[in-house]
C-alpha cells in the first residue's frame, strides 16, 4: 500500500518496493519490480501458468538443435527423468508445457564469429506448473544438445516414462541464470 506524503489531499505516493528490497537482499537476487495481488494470493498455489527463462552465452552452441529439442518437450507430458525427485510430496509428474524455445539476438551485418559467441541468448519455457529443478535440468540437457554431446531427440527418449527403465542422471544447471520472467 502507499503512504500519505504531505502532498495534495487524497494523493499517495508509492513505495519504491524494488529499492527497499534490493537492498535487503544479497547482490545476486534483484527484484525488478511487482505488483499488486489480493491477500488470499499465494505465489505458489494461485498461479495459473508461469515463463521462466535461462540465460547462457551462446559459444559454439548448435541453437537450431537445441530449439527443435525442446520443442518436444511441449505438450501434457510426465516430467519424472527432467527434474529432482521429490517422491515425499509429489505422486503426479505429469505438467503441461505451453511453449518451449530458444531465444537469441538477431543476427547483425558484418558480425563475426568472435561477437557471434559472445552473445547472450535465453531458453523460453511457458507452462502451467513445474516439477522440482525441472528448468535447469531441462536447460543442462539442452546445453548438453546445443554442444553435440545429444541428439536433440534426447527429450522424446526420456518424456518416454513406459520404455525408460530408469530415470537417468544428468545435472542441473547453474541457478544464477535462471530468470522467473512472468506468472
Amino acid at each position: 500500500r502507499g503512504r500519505e506524503d504531505g502532498g495534495a489531499e487524497g494523493e499517495a505516493e508509492e513505495l519504491d518496493y524494488p529499492k527497499i528490497l534490493n537492498g535487503l537482499l544479497p547482490p545476486a537476487v534483484r527484484v525488478l519490480g511487482w505488483s499488486p495481488v489480493c491477500g488470499e494470493f499465494n505465489a505458489r498455489f494461485s498461479c495459473t501458468g508461469r515463463t521462466y527463462k535461462y540465460f547462457f552465452v551462446r559459444r559454439d552452441l548448435d541453437l537450431d538443435a537445441m530449439d527443435a529439442a525442446l520443442r518436444t518437450i511441449v505438450g501434457k507430458q510426465d516430467f519424472r527423468n527432467l527434474c529432482k525427485l521429490d517422491v515425499e510430496h509429489v505422486y503426479c509428474f505429469e505438467r503441461k508445457i505451453l511453449a518451449a524455445g530458444v531465444v537469441g539476438p538477431a543476427p547483425r551485418d558484418g558480425e563475426d564469429g568472435d561477437a557471434r559467441r559472445q552473445q547472450v541468448c535465453h531458453l523460453r519455457i511457458e507452462g502451467q506448473a513445474f516439477l522440482w529443478h525441472m528448468i535447469r535440468c531441462i536447460a543442462h540437457v539442452a546445453v548438453l544438445v546445443g554442444e553435440g554431446r545429444e541428439d536433440p531427440s534426447i527429450f522424446s527418449q526420456l518424456l518416454d516414462v513406459d520404455n525408460l527403465t530408469g530415470k537417468p542422471h544428468y545435472g542441473l544447471a547453474a541457478p544464477e541464470n535462471l530468470v522467473l520472467s512472468k506468472c
